[in-house]
């Protein structure tokens, strides 16, 4: 692969942004036909206009927060006790699947791997932008996870809308009930696994249409809470996510594009997932 010029295009706090996002491991090609880790690095370094160096000190820097995050988490008695209650087997595998919430390397499931320590393997099956229909699609790199549990977040991108001066969604709320009950009944009949399916965070309106004005991508925050209605009717019991941080303030909870979970965030939406993990098991 023939090396890119090195611009300043990009700021290493934009870099990181974007890395954090990004996991190019899970990319369904890439997992398909396999590449050594030095070329997922070169390829973000292309991509990024940057050395491979420093993508690596930026991935090891997000690796580095979220271990932090995690163990800060772990001095509460109450987070370490539900941790303690998650109904993991040492032998188990948990595959995450969701889209940029959880993939986002700050996010719930990194910081969940993170607390839990060694005994079952977590991987982080999360790709930005994914819609259920993309989830469909890809499938067969969750099979070849072997997840002995799946966690299932999607949604969001389902009600993605894309035109500026038009306006066409992503998925219609029939499609994604379909989508849905497909994917649970793949996890639980091919598979024989368990699945934990979870409700999209709510979002802030009035942040999208601030964030994303003269863009040609928008949400609308009634169509992510009617998404969570079919997600509760595919699973009735199902991590209700969006109820619990429709409930909270989005100052804190949300970054400024009013879609994608901030750090507290993500700490809420762990510690709600655990929560009732653990009062399942």
């Amino acid at each position: 692969m023939m090396d890119a010029p090195l611009t300043s295009a990009y700021t290493d706090a934009e870099r990181r942004h974007f890395l954090r996002y990004t996991r190019t491991r899970s990319w369904p090609m890439l997992q398909r036909f396999p590449v050594g880790d030095e070329l997922h690095t070169e390829l973000l370094a292309q991509m990024l206009a940057s050395s491979a160096e420093t993508i690596r000190a930026l991935e090891s820097s997000l690796a580095e927060e979220a271990g932090a995050v995690a163990a800060r988490l772990l001095t509460d008695p109450e987070h370490r006790a539900a941790v303690a209650r998650l109904p993991f087997r040492p032998d188990d595998r948990i595959v995450a699947v969701g889209d940029s919430i959880t993939a986002d390397r700050l996010g719930w499931f990194d910081l969940l791997a993170h607390s839990v320590g060694s005994g079952p393997v977590l991987v982080n099956l999360g790709v930005s932008g994914n819609t259920t229909a993309d989830v469909l699609e890809r499938f067969d790199v969750v099979e070849a996870a072997r997840p002995t549990r799946v966690l299932l977040m999607l949604g969001t991108n389902d009600v993605r809308v894309h035109g500026r001066t038009g306006g066409h969604r992503m998925t219609t709320a029939p499609e994604t009930e379909r989508n849905l009950r497909a994917l649970v009944d793949l996890v639980t009949r091919d598979l024989g696994a368990t699945v934990t399916v979870i409700t999209p965070p709510a979002v802030d309106q009035r942040r999208i249409d601030e964030f994303f004005r003269d863009g040609p991508v928008r949400w609308r925050a009634d169509e992510v809470a009617e998404v969570a209605e079919v997600v509760r009717k595919v699973a009735p019991d199902a991590v209700d996510l969006h109820t619990a941080t429709a409930d909270q303030r989005p100052d804190h909870l949300l970054e400024p594009d009013g879609v994608h979970p901030s750090r507290t965030g993500q700490r809420f939406i762990l510690s709600r997932i655990v929560a009732e993990l653990g009062a399942r098991s």
